[in-house]
Formats: C-alpha cells, sequence, structure tokens
C-alpha cells in the first residue's frame, strides 16, 4: 500500500498536562490574517477509485504547534470564541482567559482528612467509566477516604437528584461527570453555596461556573490531533465518510466528531496550497459542517473532496457501535471511512465492516477520537484500526481525588485553576502504540502529570 511510507517508526511528542490550553492562550501572542483567506473553492482531480489512500508523515501532534490567532493586533477575539452554542465546542479555550480567583468555589478553610467524596456519573456501559470509578475509588482508599459512586443512567435529572443527596449528605467534595454540562452548572452552584467544592471530571465547564477546575483529556482536540492524522492518510483522496457518536447531543462525542472534521479541513487546505491563515478559521468552518451534520444527518463539501454521508448512535458500547455500523455499511456500502468518538464503537464498527464481507483497513478505515483501551492495539498493529486517541481514564478518576487531597490536607491554593485542565493528549497509530502500552492496565499507561494554574500559564506564554 502506498501509505506504507507513513508507517514509519517516529517517536510521538506526548502533550503534557495543560499543552493544549497553553498553545490556546498562546493564541493571544501567535498570528492570525485573513479569516476568509480560505473563502474560495479550490478544485482537484477526482483520485480513481481504485487508488488506495496515502499519506505523509507528520508531526503536527500538538494544537499550538500550528498556527493560532493573533488578538495582539486586532484585540478581538475570533468568532469561533464568541460562539454561544459551545456543545460541539468541549475543550476549545478562548485565549482571553481570565482569572478565577474571586469566584467562590467552597473551597476548604481548614484542613482535615478522613473525607467523604461523591462520585456523579452521567452514565455507565463502557469499559472506561468503569476504570475511571475504579482509579478514583483506590485513590480515594490509599487516602483513607470513603468514595459513594451515583450513576444516572443518562438520566439529567436523575443526575440532579443524585447531586442534591450527596449535598444533603454534607459530602466534603463531589466529583461530577456531568450528562449535560449546562444542566450541571446549576447542580455545582447548589453544591457550592452548600460549601461543597465540586471537581468536574470528563467535560469543562464555563468559565463562570463555579468548578474548581475540570479534569479532561481535551474532547476537541482529541478529535483534532485524530483528524490531522487522518487528512495526511487521505492525502489527494476523496473521504466518503460515516460518524458513529454514543448520542447526538452529548457534548464529549460532538466535540470530537467536530476536532476531527476539523483536522481535516486543517490538512486537506496545507495540501491544497491554500492552507487556513490561523487554526480557528479552520475550527469555525468545521463547526458549521458539524452543525449541518447535526441538523440533516449528513454534509458534503465539493471544496474538501469530504463527505459524513451518515452517521449513527453507538451508545459508547461495542455492540452499539456494531449495529451503528451495520445499518450504516447497508446503506452506504461505499463509505471508506468511519469516524467513531471512541474506541468500544470503532471495534464494533471493525466487526460490522467483516460481517458486510469487506477488510477493515483496507475497504472502509476506522478512526476514533478517543480512548487507547488495550483491546484496541491488536487492530492498530494489524491497521484495521488508523488511529485512536490518548484518553486515561485511571489519571482521570486518579487525578480528581489527588487534588481533593492536596486542596484538604496539603494546603495547595486551587483558587486560580483554570475552568478546564487538560490531561495529557495524543494520536495512537501503528507506529506509536507500543510507546503507550501498559500491560498492567486495561487502557494506556498513565503519563506525568502537573497541575497548573492560570498565573502559571501565562508565565509560560510569557516566556515563550
Amino acid at each position: 500500500m502506498k501509505g506504507e511510507g507513513f508507517m514509519q517508526k517516529k517517536k510521538v511528542r506526548k502533550l503534557l498536562a495543560m499543552a493544549l490550553t497553553v498553545g490556546m492562550v498562546a493564541g493571544s501572542l501567535a498570528g492570525c490574517g485573513d479569516t476568509k483567506a480560505n473563502s474560495d473553492e479550490v478544485k482537484e482531480e477526482p483520485a480513481a477509485e481504485t487508488k488506495e489512500p496515502e499519506a505523509e508523515e507528520s508531526d503536527a501532534t500538538d494544537a499550538s504547534d500550528t498556527k493560532t490567532q493573533d488578538t495582539a493586533d486586532t484585540g478581538d477575539l475570533h468568532e469561533i470564541y464568541k460562539l454561544t452554542e459551545r456543545n460541539a465546542l468541549s475543550g476549545l479555550v478562548s485565549p482571553a482567559m481570565k482569572d478565577r480567583k474571586d469566584i467562590d468555589k467552597a473551597l476548604p478553610a481548614e484542613q482535615k482528612g478522613n473525607l467523604t467524596i461523591g462520585l456523579s456519573m452521567g452514565q455507565m456501559g463502557s469499559s472506561f467509566f468503569t476504570e475511571m470509578i475504579d482509579s478514583a475509588t483506590k485513590a480515594a482508599e490509599d487516602y483513607g477516604y470513603e468514595l459513594v459512586m451515583l450513576c444516572a443512567d443518562g438520566n439529567i435529572s436523575k443526575q440532579s437528584a443524585d447531586v442534591e443527596s450527596m449535598i444533603t449528605a454534607g459530602y466534603d467534595a463531589i466529583i461530577l461527570n456531568p450528562m449535560d454540562v449546562t444542566a450541571a452548572a446549576a447542580d455545582v452552584k447548589r453544591a457550592v453555596e452548600a460549601g461543597i467544592p465540586v471537581i468536574g471530571a470528563g467535560v469543562d465547564f464555563a468559565e463562570d461556573v463555579p468548578v474548581v477546575t475540570s479534569i479532561l483529556a481535551n474532547n476537541y482536540f482529541g478529535g483534532w490531533e485524530s483528524g490531522l492524522y487522518m487528512g495526511d492518510f487521505f492525502k489527494d483522496q476523496h473521504i466518503k465518510a460515516a460518524a458513529i457518536l454514543g448520542m447526538m447531543g452529548h457534548t464529549i462525542d460532538e466535540s470530537r466528531i467536530n476536532g476531527m472534521i476539523a483536522g481535516i479541513l486543517y490538512k486537506r487546505a496545507e495540501q491544497q496550497g491554500n492552507p487556513y491563515s490561523c487554526q480557528e478559521d479552520a475550527y469555525l468552518e468545521a463547526n458549521e459542517l458539524f452543525s449541518e451534520l447535526r441538523d440533516k444527518g449528513k454534509f458534503s463539501s465539493d471544496k474538501w473532496d469530504f463527505e459524513i454521508v451518515a452517521q449513527g448512535q453507538g451508545d459508547w458500547t461495542n455492540e452499539g457501535g456494531l449495529a451503528a455500523a451495520e445499518d450504516i455499511i447497508a446503506g452506504n456500502s461505499d463509505i471508506n471511512l468511519i469516524m467513531a468518538a471512541c474506541d468500544p464503537m470503532g471495534a464494533g464498527a471493525i466487526k460490522a465492516i467483516k460481517n458486510a464481507g469487506l477488510t477493515p483497513g483496507k475497504d472502509i478505515y476506522v478512526a476514533c477520537a478517543a480512548d487507547g483501551g488495550k483491546e484496541m492495539f491488536p487492530y492498530l498493529e494489524s491497521g484495521e484500526m488508523l488511529v485512536t486517541g490518548y484518553n486515561s481514564p485511571n489519571l482521570n478518576g486518579s487525578a480528581a481525588v489527588d487534588l481533593i487531597h492536596m486542596m484538604f490536607e496539603e494546603g495547595y491554593d486551587a483558587s486560580n485553576l483554570p475552568a478546564a485542565s487538560d490531561l495529557p493528549n495524543g494520536a495512537i497509530t501503528k507506529e506509536n502504540w507500543k510507546e503507550y502500552e501498559d500491560p498492567d492496565l486495561q487502557y494506556c499507561k498513565v503519563l506525568p502529570f502537573e497541575w497548573k494554574t492560570i498565573d502559571q500559564i501565562r508565565e509560560e506564554v510569557q516566556s515563550k
């Protein structure tokens, strides 16, 4: 296959904690020119259907590597940061990051141990959430804390009631993995008013919501990095894709697929010799295409030689991904790519491709935005899966408990943490999956993580 030249061993740089947030803040110091640079269509000769996709090696594994908006000259924020509908933009942080010191977050006034922590989960259904809960539980046990988990099973009202029960019980802290980030903001405010600090997990809240911080692998840029890889791999090839989300309307999955689309567009523009003036332009155009996908179930762009012809709901499971992919393939057997928001649904899609008498990694490629589960490694090695994203549930769960311990027993000042504290991110591929493997874990190995305040992030930006 001509794409084999792309599959050369290389050391993929791992994004350290907060790297993406730093990259977005650094946007105020970088350069964005004419946002209409890609307004004209660039036409290409269509690729022959028998030609296999090929790719070229990319070093764009860090969102801060490529150009971002220059607010220093214009004093204006890019339009993407002004959008009020941000459900599909989880992780896309405005460079105009404000201090959060004055937001009351119910931080502990005195040091104490023997804590009771509430863990409110929006839904279960996959091994990722099981690993996240197990790692949080183990970390709590190591500190001598009690951790009580309640699951809303996808019901927003039930999650609100779960949080209310934790407030009534007088828990010392709450870790909140919300089903709906907008609805959960009211739950956070009630907890803080009762004197209970809340740490988000898996989803970022708005800057003015009084969470201490939210801990997550950046959903948007997890998709972005996979999208960059896909863009390189399918260079000069038409992309006829389908998308599988856990459910449309869920902020994590919408943001991951949106990021994937943006990464593909960014690479397409480079390959056509008409690159975006800044990343934000790609984000904005991708968001418009994603909105069309969400509203109409598909989109087609002659400009980018890229279309998504169907989307399905996979419920974050292998079985759901299998069923969704089978339905998609039955009506669209000529697609060459399935974009899945998470690994389990991607694994189900691979099985569906085989059940249809087709070959994954040849007839139809499968790409995921997350999670780097161990079951994906054989698929990556064989080429049946093109790419997935690093998203450690073990780090996600344990880091939240670690922060609570630091606040209550080590005197850590958490008053000015960013609304979103990004865990490490990275594209996991055929050439680098062994670097992420931990034989003792069901998911990728735990990478180094360091808490950083907004002040520390600004200092790093100014030193560049």
